[in-house]
């Protein structure tokens, strides 16, 4: 049987994975760092992630013959208006850096949950894939309400959800690897290669 990839292609997933939980180490065990370089980083994880599912989309439409999906180019548009934007103006960001940090929780979190049930129409889905991007989300919003927090903890609140989000992404690579393997698995059903939205 094809097996594609609704939720993730696996190349961008393990990409992806491995750069956030770069960030999210980082961030954890280096949380002193200055305001100013946090956002930076920001801005450049913004943009990398940006260019990794823009890239892989190209791939995977290349082989399939297929226009990128929709969903897939907002969440390449999202990634990288907000990464220039963040890279452009980093003294305004500063100053929000609670709302920053939970903005990019809030995107990377909903991302997922909408992969998810968007590749639950194809194939059965375990409700546990949904725990960390649900976790994501609520983190990034319980950040909104967090402004007077140190930049310290932020950061190491932060770091954790950021790497929270690296290692879902390696379970999913993990997961849709184990069930292409094998091909008598049940209620698999046939997959697009399309990249996560």
């Amino acid at each position: 049987m094809k097996f594609g990839f609704y939720v993730t292609n696996r190349t961008s997933s393990l990409l992806r994975g491995i750069i956030t939980i770069a960030l999210g180490v980082c961030l954890l065990c280096w949380p002193g760092f200055t305001a100013g370089l946090i956002v930076k980083l920001i801005a450049g994880f913004l943009l990398a992630l940006g260019c990794v599912t823009l890239f892989s989309a190209i791939a995977a439409a290349s082989r399939t013959k297929s226009p990128i999906p929709l969903l897939v180019g907002i969440n390449v548009a999202v990634y990288m208006i907000f990464g220039l934007l963040v890279f452009m103006f980093p003294n305004f960001f500063l100053g929000l850096i609670a709302f920053l940090f939970g903005a990019v929780l809030l995107v990377a979190g909903i991302s997922q949950i909408v992969g998810l049930y968007n590749s639950s129409r194809y194939s059965h889905i375990s409700g546990g894939l949904y725990i960390i991007p649900a976790l994501l989300t609520l983190c990034g919003i319980s950040l909104f309400f967090s402004p007077t927090a140190s930049t310290q903890m932020l950061t190491m609140i932060f770091g954790g959800a950021v790497t929270l989000y690296g290692v879902s992404e390696l379970i999913a690579v993990w997961k849709l690897r184990k069930a292409s393997g094998n091909p008598s698995e049940p209620d698999e059903g046939e997959f697009t290669d399309y990249e996560e939205v």
